[in-house]
């Protein structure tokens, strides 16, 4: 280790954890200089070396080493949340372009923040900025957590606890590779000063939600201060529902799909076809059609209640008339075994449906139901994605998709980094069967015949395996019991490749790779299978991949009529398909961009600054997918606003088009009816 010599650099601690335990957080100053910085220390990174020369490091590295650099190390933690930006200067010293990252890291946490890639041409030097917006906000020193949150609960939510209050180190790397590489690093500083940035929470924090289900601690515009309010707040929207009754896409037909256009063949269903070299789906009138979704347009704001009492200012009793349907017992399958470990049903509440009640009384379904058709068709949405409500689905007013999982399907025991569920065992004897029991329980039996349901997607982000590899399905298939089928077939064809004495040991890197196509070639086949025996005709929309290997996306577009990710990036990045895969659109089944600026306390996985910069991240998305000649569609998630203390997952993110309090984010809403107006604009 080296300590960079620098007499006049400003100390970085003076400006870190200068934050008292509790009251009120000083503002940090508007710019603070990490690199060079009295205190800070130069390590090597993966196979670089290091030297000084005056105020700048300069980095050398060997062949070979993807994340070959150098670690700028602080004497005590940086508080990063205090900050919009990161910058680096940076210059390449060799006669070839390098490719570069840089980003900041809490030890006890490896999670990014503030990063970059980048490149870097011969000789090239250049400042680098990384934004920094926060996703929730740092906790002060001596804060409680809060249990049950992701953000601030590492108790329980170990990878989704904010780290950014507290970064340790920053590294710069380059992908030597082959190669030797070189390159200096002059400076590291941080910008964009901003107040209010730690939550100090103490008990006179409790309680923090108010009444209505919002954050008590703080005003902003659109926030519910009485029941007066939230009554005005309907009347207001229901008159501008009234101004903008008709769709803003000009010349949408019934479904919302280019009524204006050419008319193709009108098969009664929703379908696929490639048009002068561009995919779309087409409507059952026949016209071309995108699909501009949201997820969950319904209400699903339930929040636990149990051990967290002290959270609300406000809950009725359970068998308060009004609101007594408000509350539901039920397992938190994810939540179970953290929190709520041996508790069983945990009592739930929700905010969203007693703001309902308030609203429209014990009819209050009814007229939710109309409600939501009327804004999804004045608003320009043209689709309601994955688990909406059913008895909202079965009203034939807006084209909607629909879902099942594979419950009851036997797993792979092994199966240590799924998501949600484990991986299903595909060659399991009864697998077939139990697929076509699974297809008949969709969120509502309409939808096998229904013209208004495009398709169906099936299982949500199953984990097909981390980094573009086959190893972590064929570790689920080793590491499960031995009598697992398909443990057993696995074994079985390595002993007629390699004889009777081999064992997984004796796999190459080859039957790795058959093995794990033959389970993606099972699993999409059997699917397609169950839905044409159950469902003929329907779409088959996939799995919703977020992570894959070439064999399952070969396999995907081979069986599915369109293939689906969810994709939470600034723009619409999937998967290249293997160049022998047959030609499929994609719908992206995923994304989102949340704020703080709105009562919010945690601001989802693709964070901005703002309300504003949140629309136009939106914005952004759905045009340039509206480029991408495969896709068909991309679906928001989602439509209300997660509840403020998280619900069956702990996610507690601001996310929605609406509120808790049913009103709509007034950017958003003209956001959308901006984008509608485009979407047929040059098909």
């Amino acid at each position: 280790m080296k300590r960079h010599p620098s007499a006049f650099a400003a100390p970085v601690a003076a400006a870190l954890l200068a934050i008292p335990a509790s009251g009120e957080v000083p503002a940090p100053p508007e710019s603070l200089q990490l690199f060079p910085a009295e205190g800070t220390t130069v390590e090597p990174n993966d196979g670089g070396t290091v030297r000084t020369e005056g105020d700048v490091a300069v980095v050398d590295i060997a062949p070979g080493h993807d994340w070959g650099g150098v670690r700028f190390v602080f004497a005590e933690p940086f508080v990063l949340n205090a900050y919009e930006t990161v910058s680096v200067e940076v210059s390449n010293r060799t006669d070839r372009a390098l490719d570069f990252a840089f980003y900041g890291i809490h030890r006890g946490f490896f999670t990014w923040h503030a990063s970059r890639r980048f490149r870097l041409g011969p000789h090239e030097g250049q400042v680098v900025t990384a934004p920094h917006p926060r996703k929730c906000y740092a906790l002060a020193r001596g804060s409680r957590e809060i249990d049950g949150m992701i953000g601030y609960d590492s108790k329980n939510f170990f990878h989704s606890f904010d780290t950014s209050g507290a970064i340790d180190h920053y590294v710069v790397c380059c992908y030597s590779r082959k190669e030797p590489a070189r390159f200096d690093v002059k400076a590291i500083r941080a910008d964009g000063g901003r107040p209010g940035f730690t939550l100090d929470v103490d008990d006179a924090f409790f309680p923090f939600v108010d009444e209505f289900g919002q954050y008590a601690h703080a005003d902003w515009p659109g926030k519910v201060h009485s029941l007066e309010e939230l009554k005005a707040a309907a009347e207001a929207e229901d008159e501008a529902l009234g101004a903008d009754p008709v769709s803003p896409i000009p010349g949408a037909d019934r479904f919302g799909g280019w009524g204006a256009g050419p008319q193709l063949e009108a098969t009664g269903m929703f379908r696929t076809e490639k048009r002068n070299g561009r995919w779309w789906l087409v409507d059952p009138d026949g016209h071309l059609f995108f699909s501009l979704g949201c997820n969950y347009v319904r209400l699903q704001c339930r929040t636990p209640v149990l051990r967290r009492e002290r959270f609300f200012s406000w809950l009725p009793a359970r068998d308060d008339p009004p609101f007594a349907d408000c509350w539901k017992d039920g397992k938190l399958n994810w939540l179970g075994d953290s929190l709520y470990k041996g508790a069983g049903a945990v009592p739930q509440f929700d905010f969203a449906m007693a703001n309902q009640k308030r609203l429209y009384g014990a009819d209050w379904k009814k007229a939710y139901v109309d409600r939501q058709h009327r804004r999804m068709r004045s608003w320009g949405f043209t689709s309601m994605g994955n688990w909406s409500d059913p008895e909202i689905m079965a009203a034939s007013r807006t084209p909607y998709v629909d879902n099942f999982n594979l419950d009851g399907v036997r797993k792979l025991e092994g199966d240590k980094n799924g998501v949600w569920r484990k991986f299903p065992d595909v060659f399991d004897p009864d697998f077939a069967s139990n697929v076509v029991a699974c297809a008949l329980k969709t969120r509502t039996p309409k939808s096998r015949t229904d013209p208004w349901c495009i398709g169906w997607f099936v299982e949500n982000e199953l984990h097909w395996g981390r980094g573009n590899r086959t190893d972590d399905m064929i570790d689920a298939v080793v590491g499960s019991p031995d009598d697992q089928p398909a443990k057993v077939e696995y074994l079985r064809r390595l002993r007629a490749a390699h004889g009777e004495d081999a064992t997984f040991e004796s796999a190459t890197a080859e039957d790795r790779e058959a093995f794990a196509a033959e389970i993606a070639e099972r699993y999409f086949s059997t699917v397609k299978a169950a839905i044409g025996q159950v469902a003929p005709g329907r779409l088959y929309l996939g799995c919703r991949f977020h992570n894959s290997y070439p064999a399952a996306l070969r396999a995907a577009a081979k069986y599915c009529d369109v293939v689906s990710f969810n994709c939470y990036k600034d723009l619409p990045e999937i998967p290249r398909f293997p160049a022998d895969a047959v030609d499929k659109p994609t719908i992206i089944g995923e994304f989102h961009f949340g704020s703080l600026d709105r009562g919010a306390m945690h601001a989802g996985l693709v964070p901005c600054r703002d309300m504003a910069d949140r629309a136009a991240h939106y914005k952004a998305y759905v045009r340039a997918a509206l480029k991408d000649p495969n896709l068909v569609g991309v679906h928001w998630f989602f439509w209300c606003d997660m509840p403020l203390t998280g619900w069956m997952d702990g996610e507690d993110y601001m996310t929605g088009i609406l509120t808790v309090t049913d009103t709509p984010h007034p950017e958003m809403v003209e956001a959308t009816r901006e984008l509608a107006r485009e979407l047929y604009a040059a098909p």
